[in-house]
């Protein structure tokens, strides 16, 4: 059931924000927090294999989003990085989902607004850092 309705407001939310592609949102994240990265790091970060975050990379960079460098530890391989076009698209991709979810909750009173933002970040934290379950039995 829970499962059912976050897979529904992602959907809702990501069409409603205009998402033509969520993956290219994820991995430009990715890249805005990092300095460069490997294409083996963006497929374990974003838990695809590495050939299909290649493709990903290839699209974005055929479209100036992101580019290449030489990795200068190892001159045989290279880092991707974000371009400054890859970053207004990150920053618009935010404003439009941050304006879906203002719109979403605009008639909500401050009280729901609030109890859904607490438990929203209790769900990440245990989602990310997922307590031992047979220590609470």
């Amino acid at each position: 059931m829970i499962l059912a309705a976050l897979t529904q407001i992602l959907g809702a939310f990501k069409r409603q924000a205009g998402e033509q592609n969520p993956a290219t949102v994820f991995l430009l994240r990715h890249l805005r927090e990092s300095s460069g990265v490997r294409i083996s790091e963006l497929a374990e970060a974003s838990r695809l294999d590495a050939s299909t975050v290649s493709r990903h990379v290839k699209a974005l960079e055929e479209s100036s989003y992101v580019s290449r460098v030489e990795d200068p530890e190892d001159g045989r391989a290279c880092l991707v990085q974000i371009t400054g076009r890859g970053r207004d698209l990150y920053d618009a991709a935010m404003a439009a989902r941050l304006g879906a979810l203002d719109r979403a909750l605009s008639d909500w009173p401050e009280h729901d607004r609030s109890q859904l933002s607490g438990l929203m970040d209790r769900l990440a934290k245990d989602l990310t850092h997922p307590h031992d379950v047979r220590s609470s039995l």
